[in-house]
């Protein structure tokens, strides 16, 4: 039985697979989030509350405080949208393999939001596939912490019903 493991925070997902608890991983893939490296202005160049002759009239209160509020919000779902779409794209990832057959079962291992966003992302025949969730951010632990993490429960076979 193949494990995937998949290991991934909101900079880089890294795809491992083992057969047994006390084998070595195999690292198959990893992904990079090519936009989070950047500063925010090159990630979005029109944000609301950023730019002169906004939207709001004299409705901004003094000193533009609601204009700047916006402009918060807009980074903040900026950050989140960017997420999502790299959550897509390793979900992508992970159902071109199972298609593949490249594995009998799927640990996901991620910090709270990029679990959850994972979670969503996958198919219900992929999401089937779980052996388990770990909700920790420990992609640049390494190989040997990345394995103890795994539920042994993971590698032992069971019928499928």
């Amino acid at each position: 039985m193949n494990v995937r493991i998949v290991v991934a925070d909101e900079r880089q997902a890294s795809f491992y697979d083992a057969v047994t608890p006390k084998s070595p991983l195999t690292e198959r893939a990893s992904l990079h989030n090519e936009r989070t490296g950047k500063r925010d202005i090159e990630l979005e160049t029109d944000r609301p509350g950023r730019r002169f002759g906004g939207t709001g009239g004299s409705n901004h209160g003094v000193g533009g405080v609601e204009g700047h509020h916006h402009g918060v919000t807009g980074e903040k779902s900026t950050v989140l949208h960017e997420l999502t779409m790299f959550a897509k794209e390793v979900a992508r990832k992970i159902e071109t393999d199972r298609a593949r057959n490249e594995f009998d079962r799927l640990v996901l291992m991620a910090g709270p939001k990029m679990l959850g966003l994972l979670r969503q992302s996958l198919s219900g025949p992929t999401q089937s596939m779980l052996a388990g969730e770990i909700s920790k951010d420990i992609l640049r632990h390494g190989p040997d912490v990345i394995l103890k993490a795994v539920p042994i429960e993971a590698f032992e076979r069971y019928r499928m019903q």
